[in-house]
């Protein structure tokens, strides 16, 4: 059977019209937003949730608008020690990954929870800046692009009765957060234990625990006193979380909208370090103003933490490969 040749030149026209509407429904419009799903773990007034909410506004403003970025903190879609994994399966885009859960994986996660291994914010940073090039590479072979860190502030001892020396730590039920905390824990004599972020109120009443070692703004989130009386601040370390998403997703962005997910992730980090600095004070005063005695270790205290830290510091480099230990002795050409 034969067309004329009008009739077939129509039907081309309308199978080439076809196709273009197909293809125009399927590719992605200059111009249209980006809908991007972010998982955190912390709640609303959480600082490091306040910093994370300020990058998504400021992304979004870089784009012109075109970037928008759905938040699901306080572990409403993803708990903490999923967070990575959730990012790489592209659960969510993007994802605030806590280190320190992963310091099976890889020590380097955790050299920032070695007491006095940056144990200032001098220090903390310049820890950072000698690990950033491993890390950001360590993500980038699970198919993550970093975009930000985050510190977390000065930690100290939340207990019942107040602490003036590793010994009035001896036997108590501790919770810290990772595996090298855990290990500060056994060679302070305590019974540590791994608890997460959002469990620690039920660990607490349960008499899991009866004691952790954690920040200012953990202590309030978790509303430690009405478990506990103390606070012993120690300093001593500034674990991290890095903020970062999908490469394949980052890879498949507009330029404009990936130039402008790295400018509010640069922002992001500075701001986010000065507001860690500034609230600690305030967060210490809420502390106090719920009835619980705040109290600097004493040089007894830190004397034997430092201890502690020494002999964790050379356990880690006996175990981590040549380039794991670069980290540190690039932090120590640094800190010089």
């Amino acid at each position: 059977m034969t067309f004329p040749f009008a009739t077939l030149r129509r039907r081309c026209a309308f199978l080439v019209m076809t196709l273009a509407a197909a293809f125009l429904l399927a590719a992605p419009m200059p111009g249209l937003a980006t809908d991007l799903k972010m998982a955190s773990g912390y709640p609303d007034s959480n600082y490091l949730t306040l910093t994370v909410r300020d990058f998504i506004a400021d992304a979004a403003k870089r784009s012109g608008g075109s970037l928008k970025i759905e938040l699901h903190n306080n572990q409403t879609l993803v708990k903490l020690p999923e967070m990575m994994r959730a990012a790489q399966t592209n659960q969510v885009a993007i994802a605030d990954v806590r280190l320190g859960n992963y310091g099976n994986q890889d020590p380097v996660y955790i050299v920032d929870a070695i007491p006095f291994v940056g144990g200032d914010y001098d220090s903390a940073l310049k820890l950072w800046q000698a690990s950033k090039p491993y890390l950001v590479d360590s993500f980038a072979k699970r198919g993550l692009k970093v975009l930000f860190a985050m510190w977390n502030p000065p930690q100290g001892f939340y207990t019942v009765k107040p602490v003036t020396s590793a010994a009035d730590l001896a036997g108590l039920k501790l919770r810290i957060y990772s595996t090298e905390t855990r290990r500060m824990g056994e060679l302070l004599k305590a019974e540590p234990l791994i608890v997460q972020f959002g469990e620690v109120p039920q660990a607490f009443s349960t008499g899991l625990i009866n004691a952790m070692f954690t920040s200012p703004q953990t202590g309030i989130d978790t509303q430690a006193w009405d478990f506990v009386k103390n606070l012993t601040m120690v300093g001593a370390l500034f674990t991290k979380q890095l903020v970062a998403i999908n490469s394949e997703v980052f890879a498949k962005l507009p330029k404009a909208e990936q130039d402008a997910l790295v400018a509010a992730g640069a922002a992001a980090e500075r701001a986010g370090f000065e507001r860690m600095k500034a609230l600690t004070a305030e967060q210490l005063t809420l502390i106090r103003s719920k009835g619980m005695a705040v109290a600097e270790a004493s040089p007894a205290l830190i004397a034997q933490l430092r201890k502690v830290g020494q002999q964790m510091q050379e356990e880690w480099m006996a175990k981590a490969t040549p380039e794991q230990r670069k980290v540190l002795e690039d932090y120590a050409r640094l800190s010089k």
